[in-house]
């Protein structure tokens, strides 16, 4: 037997910037640069090094032998092992730090000229959500452990989630044990429950779950005897607005579906953003912060002025074309948001079409006066981004809650179009992630 060589352990002070993980910098006795999770600006810690990883060595902290000033005691109690959040052990004006002066600093480099607004603090950082889904494996319930894709922290409450996400949880996690269904089992891609799904609305306080499953072998999904039944009827107990259940039978590890079957209650929910009311089922997607959304939405109204044609791509259910002045036509890929887009048109009274479809090949984008884009976190199709030098319209609007990958595509339109404001958002507090918003203009 090859006994391994024991990994170092060094006393490392960190600086107070962090990689897009959420991962702090620090550097070695020796000069050489090493990342740890968990740490905050000026920690002195003392931490086992890994492997080097895209130029620095991987930190795993030990102990913290002199905390920094920003330091701060979790709040939830499976944090360091839940993948959801990094920064919880930060105080917030140290997390707004953090993941904002990194990407102003980007925009001024791309673009000296752009005017950059100050960055804007989310409402509130706990419980702001509005949108949550926890995965089964096995008998477990809830977030992915940080880095392990096949294994969960079994989770009874998360703090950054919908308010109603702790009684669901018992709930459901009390029905499991019930009738031992079993949670999926990534490895052999078989099992029975798969994702559970919580929706909230913060202007109706009121929520909606899906349970996703495989179809059922022991019982008729559509059969109101069946133990789903059984669990829609606690769920509506509990408050919910409606319980679906919906079938994905795929290998993909995704929380959707190919047939969905409304147990009790409502399939959708209304949310209130500034003077929008939004119409979303569970699959629609829509922003998972909406009272720091509703900001944002005004500040585009201001970015962009009086506007005549607009298209809004990627537009999932309406709400950033509706939100600004002028006819909108809508192309989005999800059919239900595409529905739920008009209705929300047609309860505003707008000039509005919705289309669903595919965004890179929507045809004739320089007959429109604005561009809106508010792509999925895998950003634009290349094709889309490749035909805006020639065909694209006089301005663009883009959303992007993926702002590394919205510079990558930015580089291909520097030539043609030029950076004039710029605004990021916190819309995911406790995180490393940020949203940025940006005004583009045509240079002739």
């Amino acid at each position: 037997m090859i006994n391994k060589r024991p990994l170092p352990i060094e006393l490392l002070t960190f600086a107070d910037s962090a990689n897009a993980k959420g991962q702090l910098a620090a550097e070695r006795a020796n000069g050489l640069p090493a990342r740890a999770f968990l740490t905050a600006p000026q920690d002195e810690a003392l931490c086992m090094l890994g492997a080097k990883r895209r130029g620095a060595r991987q930190g795993y902290l030990c102990s913290v032998e002199v905390p920094g000033p920003d330091r701060r005691q979790p709040v939830c109690p499976h944090f360091g092992f839940c993948g959801g959040c990094a920064y919880q052990h930060l105080s917030y004006d140290a997390q707004l730090r953090l993941k904002t002066e990194p990407l102003e600093k980007k925009l001024l480099n791309v673009c000296p000229e752009v005017e950059i607004l100050p960055a804007q603090p989310a409402p509130s950082p706990w419980y702001y959500r509005s949108k949550v889904e926890f995965s089964f494996i096995g008998e477990r319930l809830g977030f992915n452990i940080r880095g392990l894709f096949q294994k969960l922290t079994d989770v009874r409450e998360c703090f950054i989630g919908p308010p109603a996400n702790k009684e669901v949880l018992r709930i459901v996690r009390s029905w499991q044990k019930r009738y031992a269904f079993p949670g999926w089992d990534p490895k052999s891609n078989s099992g029975f429950l798969r994702y559970l799904v919580i929706r909230h609305s913060f202007a109706g306080n009121e929520f909606l779950v899906s349970v996703i499953t495989t179809t059922p072998a022991g019982f008729s999904a559509d059969d109101p005897a069946s133990p789903m039944h059984e669990l829609a009827e606690e769920l509506m107990r509990a408050g919910a607005a409606g319980v679906i259940h919906a079938l994905n039978d795929s290998v993909s590890p995704t929380a959707d579906s190919q047939r969905d079957i409304l147990l009790a209650g409502r399939e959708s929910i209304v949310e209130k953003v500034n003077d929008l009311e939004l119409s979303l089922g569970w699959k629609s997607f829509f922003q998972s912060n909406p009272p720091a959304y509703a900001l944002m939405l005004r500040q585009a109204a201001e970015f962009v002025g009086a506007q005549e044609n607009v298209l809004d791509l990627y537009c999932g259910v309406g709400s950033i074309g509706l939100s600004l002045p002028g006819s909108i036509t809508g192309v989005e890929i999800v059919g239900q948001a595409v529905e739920h887009a008009r209705l929300n048109a047609q309860k505003l009274g707008r000039q509005a079409e919705f289309h669903c479809g595919s965004s890179e090949d929507w045809p004739n984008l320089n007959s429109y006066g604005l561009l809106v884009l508010d792509p999925p976190r895998s950003g634009c199709s290349p094709k889309l981004i490749k035909r805006l030098p020639a065909e694209g319209p006089r301005q663009i609007l883009y959303i992007s809650c993926n702002p590394p990958r919205f510079f990558e595509e930015y580089e291909g339109l520097r030539e043609f179009y030029r950076l004039e404001k710029a605004r990021i958002y916190d819309f995911f507090p406790h995180t490393p992630h940020a949203e940025m918003m940006t005004l583009l203009s045509r240079k002739n």
